[in-house]
């Protein structure tokens, strides 16, 4: 989870008052499972960031499942942990659904920094005219990695999607949301966190109304880092609570 910081306000953090609330929110969300839509006017490699954080601590055992619409190689290793640092085998773990235009492998890769434990993740990929394909690869990936943690403990089960932006260009915004709230419903059956990036604008109308259909949504920004000594912001918007947070560090 990116959590805010205490202490002041904007880039500082968030009152310790509402800092208490807010925290009592994300541990509810964390223990019923919950669906997060990234946003935000920002570069990719700040979604890659935040995506990587939502998948979980490298060191704690988790399992994760990344469905990639048009990520490359690069940034699907970038999210994921550190294998020397993972409590278990990455193949063991986590798994990969490649849904792209032209599907191409994203666990096979020439980068000569990648690490060659990527190629033994296990990899669906994805050839979808009506998005049924990808929804149902999700939630068999959900139900698979579900099983094999047993009985799942709240937040041990991440799924992250990168992005929407594609599939929305693609696919009328209905049927994008019967797919997210079907993956949606399946990741809460298993008390897990699921988050789908989305790099528009929190105004944006697309932004608006998926909204409708997730927990929370985390919108980020890029800022000056010599006057913030940090480069990057987040802050929550709970629409059915009536909340959003102040700007504070990614």
């Amino acid at each position: 989870m990116v959590t805010p910081r205490s202490g002041g306000t904007d880039s500082d953090g968030i009152p310790d008052d509402e800092l208490t609330d807010f925290l009592s929110l994300l541990r509810e969300l964390e223990t019923t499972g919950c669906n997060l839509l990234v946003v935000g006017a920002a570069r990719p490699g700040l979604f890659t960031r935040a995506s990587a954080s939502l998948l979980g601590d490298p060191e704690t055992l988790r399992y994760r499942l990344l469905a990639a619409t048009d990520a490359s190689p690069r940034t699907v290793v970038e999210r994921l942990p550190d294998p020397s640092a993972s409590p278990r085998p990455l193949a063991e773990t986590t798994r990969i659904v490649n849904h792209a235009t032209t599907p191409r492998s994203v666990t096979t890769t020439s980068d000569s920094n990648a690490p060659e434990c990527i190629s033994e993740i296990p990899e669906t990929r994805v050839a979808d005219p009506g998005l049924e394909g990808l929804e149902t690869a999700l939630v068999e990936g959900v139900e698979t990695l579900g099983s094999d943690a047993g009985d799942p403990r709240p937040a041990e089960l991440r799924v992250g999607l990168d992005s929407l932006g594609c599939l929305l260009d693609y696919y009328e915004t209905g049927v994008v949301r019967r797919c997210l709230r079907t993956v949606g419903e399946c990741v809460r059956e298993n008390r897990g966190m699921a988050h789908y990036v989305l790099e528009e604008s929190y105004d944006s109308d697309r932004v608006r109304t998926l909204a409708e259909d997730v927990d929370a949504v985390i919108e980020i920004r890029s800022v000056d880092s010599e006057r913030h000594d940090h480069d990057a912001q987040q802050r929550w918007h709970v629409p059915n609570r009536d909340l959003t947070t102040d700007w504070v560090r990614l």
